[in-house]
């Protein structure tokens, strides 16, 4: 349900570029924005807010591996084998893309099955600790991340066995460094409606970008670095104030949408 309500933003991207052409130069995107291609793109192969449909599928295997086992053991292999193979596959260019995000729902599936099984261990791990712990999973994320994404590892196995251990390592890195920040009431609030952050992070940053690109004028596409990072902040921003604003909406009036009962 949420994804399919929320995604609608996407199928109305189309109706609104070919009413007013000019607001593809608003978008910043190169997207193909055809209505045909728009629909099924959305509602059949899940590239709407691909990350609602990729944990849906995930949470239903899930679901039924923990249904099926609940050996440690098992449940990490497999968790470990569905992350190297939907990795791998989603690495080759040229094959059919699967609908419904289902390579993506498996890699969730799995990290699912490694954190489930990993839970206690992560609980125990004291904040001092913890800290540094991100720390160093963090270098070495960049380490392997970095030359990944340049170009600099070979395709092949090298290159397999580098993603998956920065994902790893990443994804560590962000459990340690939540242990050791311990309480924060601004980031325990938009963790608690992260649905609705994820969800609408997109619609409000086109907002704010069609108000600082089109109405303002701000050029980024040929500023230096820097001046686009400055952009970048300033474009979050009054998008968090946004969301925030929109979360008390959808959490008091459209609480249907995310699966909530009437407050």
């Amino acid at each position: 349900m949420p994804y399919y309500v929320f995604s609608l933003y996407f199928l109305a991207k189309p109706f609104a570029i070919l009413l007013i052409p000019s607001m593809r130069a608003a978008f910043q995107t190169s997207h193909d924005y055809g209505i045909g291609h728009q629909f099924l793109d959305v509602l059949v192969m899940g590239n709407g807010l691909w990350f609602l449909m990729a944990f849906f599928v995930g949470e239903c295997l899930m679901y039924g591996l923990t249904s099926l086992t609940d050996d440690g053991r098992v449940l990490a292999a497999i968790g470990m084998a569905a992350v190297i193979l939907s990795t791998f596959v989603s690495s080759q260019i040229g094959w059919p893309a699967l609908p419904f995000q289902i390579v993506a729902g498996v890699k969730a599936a799995g990290y699912m099955c490694v954190g489930y099984v990993l839970k206690e261990w992560l609980k125990a791990i004291p904040r001092g600790r913890a800290g540094v712990l991100s720390a160093c999973a963090a270098i070495v994320f960049l380490t392997l991340a970095v030359p990944a994404v340049a170009g600099i590892v070979p395709d092949g196995p090298a290159l397999l066995t580098a993603s998956v251990a920065a994902a790893f390592l990443g994804t560590f890195a962000v459990i340690w460094l939540c242990i050791a920040v311990g309480s924060c009431r601004m980031l325990a609030y938009i963790g608690r409606y992260s649905l609705v952050y994820y969800a609408l992070n997109a619609l409000t940053l086109n907002i704010v970008k069609i108000g600082l690109f089109r109405v303002i004028g701000i050029d980024v596409a040929s500023a230096p670095w820097f001046s686009q990072l400055l952009a970048g902040l300033a474009a979050t921003a009054p998008a968090l104030v946004l969301l925030t604003l929109a979360n008390l909406f959808i959490q008091r009036w459209m609480w249907w949408a995310i699966g909530k009962k009437r407050p």
